[in-house]
């Protein structure tokens, strides 16, 4: 009898370690790329990444925050008001700043961006922008509404379309 018992739970444990396991309640949610995005507090920063999010939102309120992982390296997404402009930052656990966004103004976008953008959403009408900076190079981003639906789009400066992201 103790053998049978012994048999199941070994079984048992052979089938959980095989088809995995996760524990439910996670506090994390799949990405549009199937990471697992986690939404922490600053207190759950790591100290390197805490400190430059504390300088880059001096001032202001922090929203949210995000933790990824994209391809081994562990990324803080940071939404924050700062001077009453919306900014948004991507820093890397070891303090590393990836990207950086601030809202600006439609009009103020260039000319190839709003011909982009206006002729995928119809109009001008409603639409919000951002400039993000990475790597060194700017990126626009326009959010409108395709039909009903809420899109925003990662344009480069010269308006071809590098992201589109349906909410």
């Amino acid at each position: 009898m103790q053998h049978r018992v012994f048999l199941s739970v070994l079984a048992a444990l052979l089938i959980t370690g095989a088809t995995g396991c996760s524990s439910p309640g996670q506090g994390g949610e799949k990405g549009e790329n199937a990471e697992v995005v986690q939404r922490v507090s600053l207190a759950q920063v790591p100290e390197p990444a805490r400190a430059v999010i504390a300088k880059l939102t001096a001032g202001g309120k922090i929203r949210k925050i995000e933790k990824t992982e994209e391809g081994g390296r562990t990324i803080y997404d940071v939404e924050a008001t700062v001077k009453d402009r919306q900014v948004e930052y991507d820093v890397a656990a070891d303090g590393s700043l990836l990207t950086a966004g601030q809202s600006v103004s439609y009009a103020s976008v260039p000319r190839p961006v709003r011909s982009a953008a206006e002729k995928y959403f119809g109009s001008a009408a409603g639409l919000k922008a951002s400039v993000e900076t990475e790597k060194g190079q700017n990126f626009y981003e326009v959010t409108g509404k395709k039909g009903t639906a809420p899109v925003t789009l990662k344009l480069s400066a010269t308006g071809q379309i590098v992201e589109e992201e349906k909410e």
